[in-house]
């Protein structure tokens, strides 16, 4: 599917908006009742000489409990979702996922303009079931809302999309933001600069007459340009008429690659004083009409990198199509609109009741009734008679509280999936723990189905804002700022790709019902010490978040722990035993190489200093084991020395181990003078040649590791240095093979060229031999 003719883009926009213009009508009364409208017009009231024209704002308030519940469900967590990867080193795929989370929803949570795109699609999902948004750019990561009424789709599209050949977005640009999006650095060549230009020069004499302008240069159309630059803040404004257009999108796979197409055009229909540009669009009706076309150019591979939905239906008819979606504010809009006409007339019964009726005769009787005054005392004629209540009609207050109450059990039980709304029972009679639970596990039941839906839908929006935020070299500074901050915190740049992550949308305890998410609360804190002290630590958090609902305060007051013992360091504590009783160890793959080292010397630095602690004599036994736990470190800084990165950390690594290692070799010195001086004294000529020849043995290891401590970053320079001579001498050799090769290659190409030009010439000459001779008469 191609659509290369503006006029065809056109006819299927302006068929577009004819269909949704019944479905427009509808959204329009929604919007009125739930915006606090009357429910008679003012001709209706004038007609039927309706007195008491109010809104009881009983379908307002129900509408803003309804967007509460959406925005404590998405907005209330301290973070949007959750990124997790399975790429990278195991032991540190946690720290990375950490990172991202905290960089990516930090941007988003102080974003403004995503609150307001936020809170605008939770308000348009309330009334009408679905909430647009759409990027505007390529690389820009917040999407904006999109009014219902500007997303043209065509009839019988299902909920999934899979059946949507094209959709086109209703778009209005004030002349300084079309300005602002067509001139400048890096501009895209797809817009029709002509075209543009025009449309700028119509909204321009549009403004200086509005306006009503002494602008000097006026009538200088080269000053136009200038006039734009200088007044940008009034060509912003609403003074100015907008240019509107129509963003066209269409699926097109007549080529290999597959995509949305994306085309722009004037909207002639919304803005008929455009007409003067238009004919230039019409004249030759191919191409040159477009605001902007990118020709085949795949403005995005999927829809979700142009537009998303999120849905709040409550149809019951399946499959579930866009334009069959009933939303909460369609379901309610009847009763919600009737039970706002019984109470006017239950008003106007209320004050009909209370006035005063007085029968007469005559008018000289009215007019004596008309000056009684009853407000503090007054003198009533013996003419003027009093209408009594049992004379007057009356309502029946009991039918029309029966009926009112009727009216807001159905709204009740209709909007239950989106408010929270306990069941009624006798107020006198005191309710049990067991009810108060039944009837919030009820309501939470309701409840949770539609945030389901919501988180669902919620999470395809996430993962098109983080593709964005992975973008390279994104123009978007947010974007930079993010990745820029990961790369510092150490996450590899290799990671910075939406195929290595996993977004799980964070959500809220309870379902949104605060009396819930307390109950549950309180729950964890009298269970809190069954658990684990990592999960005791987790449960405060989110208890402590549920009673403040303030994520700042709640890190602030339950701070992430400093020093989280992992796997591999509580390994490394536990193998230090072994290691100490001369017993080798060995780590798995998957064990954290740096903690286990970072362990393993500071253990071993704690136990020399108790050694120093008590005298300086440590026994033989002591030594055997450090000597283990001094080979076991080298072992690791083998292991870690491979990863070019940490070489830095190898080196101090090394010199602490080195230190520890010197005292190591004092310590069996002094025992080795000591068991001397104890030999001599106990006159048994000389110590036990067992134990002098265990003291030398671990004198020499501890020489030798010291030694090999000191040496083991220039051995390693000069294997790389040997390494990288290696293979700049084999790309040499290579070079010169490559070369011979062409060379050889060229010469044979030659060699045949000469060949076939030999043969061509002999031909020839074969040719001219044998040719027969001509004759003259």
């Amino acid at each position: 599917m191609n659509f290369s003719n503006p006029l065809a883009v056109e006819s299927i926009c302006q068929t577009l908006r004819l269909a949704d213009y019944p479905r427009s009508l509808n959204r329009a009364r929604i919007d009125s009742l739930f915006n606090g409208s009357p429910p008679y017009t003012e001709q209706e009231a004038a007609e039927n000489h309706i007195e008491i024209n109010v809104n009881s704002l009983e379908s307002c308030k129900l509408a803003h409990d309804a967007r509460s519940q959406f925005s404590n469900a998405i907005m209330k967590p301290g973070a949007f979702f959750t990124a997790r990867t399975d790429m990278g080193p195991v032991h540190k795929r946690q720290k990375y996922g950490t990172i991202v989370s905290r960089e990516v929803n930090k941007i988003m949570k102080r974003s403004p303009l995503y609150f307001e795109t936020l809170r605008s699609k939770f308000a348009m999902l309330t009334l009408h079931g679905i909430g647009p948004s759409a990027w505007e750019t390529s690389q820009g990561w917040c999407p904006d809302a999109i009014g219902i009424e500007d997303v043209m789709i065509p009839a019988n599209t299902l909920l999934t999309m899979k059946n949507l050949p094209f959709f086109a977005i209703f778009r209005s640009y004030t002349a300084y933001e079309l300005r602002r999006l067509t001139h400048g650095p890096k501009v895209d060549p797809a817009w029709n600069i002509p075209l543009v230009d025009s449309v700028l020069k119509w909204a321009d004499s549009e403004t200086a007459q509005l306006s009503g302008t002494t602008w000097p240069q006026v009538w200088s159309p080269e000053k136009m340009e200038s006039r734009q630059k200088e007044d940008s803040g009034l060509y912003a404004s609403d003074a100015v008429p907008t240019i509107d257009v129509l963003d066209f999108f269409f699926w097109n796979d007549d080529k290999k690659v597959s995509g949305w197409n994306r085309r722009i055009i004037v909207d002639s229909y919304g803005e008929p004083g455009v007409g003067g540009v238009l004919p230039n669009r019409k004249m030759d009706g191919v191409g040159s009409g477009f605001l902007y076309d990118p020709k085949t150019r795949k403005y995005g591979s999927k829809l979700s990198e142009i537009i998303n939905f999120q849905f709040a239906d409550l149809s019951a008819v399946a499959p579930f199509r866009y334009h069959s979606v009933r939303s909460l504010g369609f379901l309610l809009y009847a009763v919600g609109h009737l039970q706002n006409r019984l109470r006017c007339k239950f008003n106007e019964a209320v004050f009909e009741s209370l006035m005063v009726y007085m029968r007469v005769n005559s008018l000289d009787d009215a007019e004596r009734a008309l000056k009684i005054n009853l407000i503090s005392r007054g003198i009533i004629d013996q003419t003027v008679q009093f209408l009594p209540a049992a004379e007057r009609w009356q309502v029946n207050a009991q039918l029309s509280e029966l009926g009112i109450n009727e009216n807001q059990k159905i709204i009740n039980q209709n909007s239950s999936s989106y408010v929270q709304s306990q069941g009624k029972t006798n107020p006198d009679v005191e309710k049990t723990a067991f009810q108060v639970r039944a009837e919030l596990n009820a309501t939470t039941a309701l409840i949770s189905s539609a945030l389901l839906q919501a988180y669902q839908y919620q999470a395809f929006e996430y993962q098109e804002i983080f593709r964005r935020f992975c973008v390279k070299n994104s123009r978007d500074v947010d974007v930079r700022t993010f990745r820029l901050n990961c790369l510092k915190a150490g996450v590899p740049e290799e990671l910075l790709v939406p195929e290595a992550w996993e977004l799980e949308p964070e959500r809220v305890m309870g379902s949104g019902n605060k009396t819930m998410e307390m109950a549950i609360a309180q729950q964890w804190m009298e269970w809190r010490p069954l658990y684990d002290p990592q999960s005791q630590r987790e449960i405060l958090r989110i208890s402590t978040l549920s009673a403040t609902d303030d994520p700042g305060l709640t890190k602030l007051l339950v701070p992430e722990e400093p020093d989280k013992i992992t796997d591999s360091k509580q390994k490394a504590m536990v193998a230090m035993g072994s290691l100490m009783l001369g017993l080798p160890v060995k780590f798995g793959v998957t064990d954290n190489r740096v903690e286990v080292t970072e362990v393993l010397i500071a253990e071993m630095a704690m136990i020399v200093g108790r050694i120093q602690k008590s005298g300086g004599m440590a026994k033989p036994e002591q030594l055997v084991g450090l000597q283990t736990v001094g080979q076991t470190i080298e072992e690791q800084l083998q292991i870690i020395s491979q990863d070019k990165g940490n070489q830095d950390r190898v080196r101090k690594y090394s010199d602490a181990l080195g230190q520890i290692m010197n005292l190591v070799k004092a310590f069996a010195q002094r025992l080795q003078q000591q068991m001397k001086a104890a030999a001599q004294q106990n006159g048994n000529g000389g110590p036990n040649p067992e134990d002098v020849a265990k003291i030398k043995g671990i004198e020499m290891n501890a020489a030798v590791k010291a030694k090999n401590a000191s040496e083991s970053h220039a051995q390693r320079t000069s294997q790389r240095q040997v390494q990288w001579e290696m293979e700049q001498k084999r790309q040499q050799q290579q070079h010169e093979l490559d070369m011979a090769e062409q060379a050889q290659f060229v010469q044979a190409d030659i060699a045949a060229q000469d060949a076939e030009t030999a043969a061509n010439i002999r031909r020839e000459r074969a040719k001219a031999d044998n040719a027969p001779e001509s004759t003259t008469e």
